[in-house]
């Protein structure tokens, strides 16, 4: 079609609508239109006439519409411009995909950055999930995405759309008060809140947005350092609560390990001060000592033997000289 100039167009229609075309400019060059033309609308399509790049009039009703008898406003006009020779290259005709296209991915291009709300430090965090797409306003949409472009693909719409999603994500982990350990268990929460804001603000440019899900989330790698920084302090700390329970000696014991851990630890280090130290013997010294009051730890104490009671003395008898006489 198109390639005989002043060609009659009898049928418009979009023939071999592919699911991941969302636009469609009917190819109609050097053609023009007939009293007898027809536009055909299938199932899940709907087209636009544009006039000097203002849409003019859209129908949404799968159908077969006669442009001459059809009760449609915008095709007498339609017709008449295409039949003008020199007016018909500033009017187009399009077709928009209707359908409702499920499960389309999405993911952030690099980390969201926000502050933690409970450990207080800066947080990156990539997510990842899907959402089902409907457009449901093809005027809207054109303004908003296709203009001057012939056809608008997936591709370009996810990649355009992918940039829009990011503000709306961004706000609702500033604002939900949820720390880097929560994030996961509440990602249905989140879902939920992201993909109302998101209905909300996409509304206005000609389609819904529906089942928006976080479905993965993973954090950078500056984050993870912290996280398991974090991590480690938080397992310090059980281990500190739980030695509550374990008698003095037992902790002696476990000090005087960690020290010699230590001493070890300097020992392998030959350019450090305590490395050196510990080369000249000093560590030696050290290590008899404290292994030494391990011992000396483990040991059982003596019990103490019992302080003596204080003995009363006897009281002295009575002197028997100085009895009254019979």
């Amino acid at each position: 079609m198109g390639f005989l100039n002043n060609q009659l167009l009898s049928n418009i229609q979009w023939i071999d609508q592919s699911p991941e075309i969302l636009a469609w400019r009917f190819p109609d060059a050097d053609q023009v239109l007939q009293n007898g033309s027809t536009v055909i609308l299938g199932p899940g399509q709907a087209m636009l006439f544009v006039n000097e790049g203002v849409p003019a009039g859209v129908i949404y009703e799968p159908g077969t519409y006669d442009l001459k008898t059809a009760s449609v406003p915008f095709f007498s006009s339609m017709l008449a411009i295409f039949r003008g020779m020199d007016s018909k290259h500033k009017a187009k005709i399009f077709f928009f995909n209707t359908t409702e296209i499920p499960n389309i991915k999405w993911g952030t291009k690099s980390p969201l950055k926000y502050s933690d709300p409970i450990y207080k430090f800066p947080v990156g965090l990539r997510a990842f999930g899907n959402y089902s797409f409907k457009i449901t306003d093809a005027d809207k949409f054109f303004k908003e995405f296709v203009g001057d472009r012939d056809s608008m693909t997936m591709e370009e719409f996810k990649s355009n759309i992918t940039d829009r999603i990011i503000t709306p994500i961004s706000d609702t982990l500033a604002s939900a008060k949820f720390g880097f350990t929560d994030i996961d268990s509440n990602r249905e929460e989140l879902s939920k809140t992201i993909g109302e804001k998101v209905a909300a603000d996409f509304g206005a440019f000609g389609f819904t947005m529906k089942d928006f899900r976080i479905e993965n989330t993973d954090f950078d790698e500056d984050t993870q350092k912290r996280v398991g920084s974090i991590a480690d302090m938080q397992a310090k700390a059980q281990s500190i609560n739980a030695m509550g329970s374990v008698d003095p000696a037992g902790m002696a014991a476990y000090a005087q390990m960690q020290q010699l851990e230590a001493l070890n630890a300097a020992a392998s280090n030959p350019n450090g001060i305590a490395g050196a130290g510990v080369g000249m013997g000093v560590g030696l010294g050290l290590g008899a000592n404290m292994a030494n009051n391990m011992q000396q730890a483990v040991q059982p104490q003596p019990q103490m033997a019992p302080a003596p009671q204080p003995v009363t003395p006897p009281t002295p008898p009575a002197n028997i000289n100085n009895a009254p006489q019979a």
